[in-house]
């Protein structure tokens, strides 16, 4: 009967464990560094983008993370170009 009980207590573990690290998977943030890097822009315009609703950010703790897929949603939305430095205009 303990060794049941144990077995069960195990197996919802195992299952518990499952569950979480599927959904850490699937919820892929990346941070405010890896988000300026990705866009090319400097840390406080990220933040600027943030605090006026360009971006979308997620407080976890004490951290700001965004999703990638969120942030290339965006950019592509607001039709966002660069800007070539070498090519000067006519």
């Amino acid at each position: 009967m303990i060794v049941d009980a144990f077995k069960e207590m195990h197996e919802l573990k195992e299952k518990s464990i499952k569950k979480v690290t599927s959904s850490a998977k699937e919820a892929k943030y990346i941070t405010r560094k890896e988000t300026a890097t990705l866009l090319h822009i400097s840390l406080p315009t990220l933040n600027e983008w943030t605090k006026d609703g360009t971006l979308k950010s997620y407080r976890i703790g004490t951290r700001v993370l965004y999703k990638p897929d969120e942030v290339m949603e965006t950019v592509t939305q607001r039709n966002f170009t660069t800007i070539e430095r070498n090519n000067p205009t006519k």
